[in-house]
């Protein structure tokens, strides 16, 4: 039971990471963009949008999290058990390419890209690192201690 509990904060603990990540890199790339037209942007301003983005894309970026990660975390941990391999290598890549994956599905089958930095190879790879952060810190925080 105590198992459970813990692989369960370990979720939620790298969900919360991996959104705070993702919408850090977010804001930051779509302010830089800004800065691309000329239009300068203050620390102030970038403080106070990264952090009205934290908290203005919940619940649905938290719950985009962590439905991909749910389906990833259970395919590395079947391929870790069949296949063997490092551990957290397996979660490495479910993190790493669960979240672009889970962005193109989004823009392929709606026709609209579901978070501004996904529209591009450069915000795809900003969210696949922040969704490989996550990942591994799950894979640290659920690996089993030696007796």
């Amino acid at each position: 039971m105590m198992r459970l509990i813990k692989t369960i904060l370990a979720f939620i603990v790298a969900v919360a990471t991996s959104h705070v990540l993702t919408s850090i890199a977010g804001t930051q790339f779509v302010l830089s963009n800004i800065r691309g037209y000329g239009l300068t942007v203050s620390l102030s301003d970038r403080l106070a949008a990264t952090l009205h983005d934290i908290h203005g894309l919940v619940p649905t970026l938290p719950i985009l999290i962590g439905t991909t990660f749910l389906i990833a975390f259970i395919i590395a941990a079947l391929g870790y058990r069949f296949l063997r391999g490092e551990r957290k290598y397996w979660y490495a890549a479910a993190g790493f390419t669960s979240l672009p994956i889970t962005m193109m599905l989004i823009k392929s089958t709606l026709g609209a890209t579901p978070f501004a930095a996904a529209g591009t190879v450069t915000g795809l790879l900003l969210i696949a690192m922040c969704g490989m952060v996550g990942a591994c810190l799950f894979a640290r925080l659920t690996l089993k201690k030696e007796a």
